[in-house]
């Protein structure tokens, strides 16, 4: 029997007001940093153009954490939907699930190296516990076993 998909939004910048607003603080003073720079280099629109694009750096590098992000648990597997950027991970390529203390990483990797950081889905939800019983459900369904692994 297959279980019953799972979609939820978590908007990490809401539960951590003071790190979003210190973190666009240091955004903003970045791009000062970079106007003031550019300004003895090039004229005119040359700055904002330097500036635009450190800004858009600057706040993609943080996105995950300023916006929302939806989580979807389905039988095509774990779906990550944030602003710019989807990703999904297909129960069947699953080969390991590390137990995080900010949510469930699902990796298609075998081994840790490089790369895991680039790979894979993290889910974060406020209840591992649950979350852990979704995700397990998910796999026995699709007849996947993957190395589970407790971080701290």
């Amino acid at each position: 029997m297959e279980p019953e998909p799972t979609t939820w939004t978590v908007h990490l910048a809401a539960r951590r007001p003071g790190k979003a607003a210190a973190a666009v603080g240091l955004v903003v003073l970045a791009l000062f940093g970079v106007w003031l720079l550019a300004r003895g280099v090039w004229s005119g629109a040359g700055v904002w153009l330097i500036v635009g694009l450190a800004a858009v750096l600057l706040l993609g590098s943080i996105a995950e954490f300023l916006l929302p992000l939806t989580f979807t648990l389905d039988a095509a597997g774990a779906h990550l939907r944030a602003p710019g950027n989807a990703r999904l991970l297909p129960w069947s390529q699953v080969r390991r699930v590390y137990l995080r203390p900010d949510g469930i990483k699902l990796s298609p990797l075998t081994t840790r190296g490089w790369a895991e950081s680039y790979r894979g889905v993290l889910l974060r939800e406020a209840d591992r516990g649950a979350l852990l019983a979704r995700v397990q459900a998910w796999l026995d369904a699709a007849g996947v076993h993957p190395e589970i692994i407790e971080e701290r």
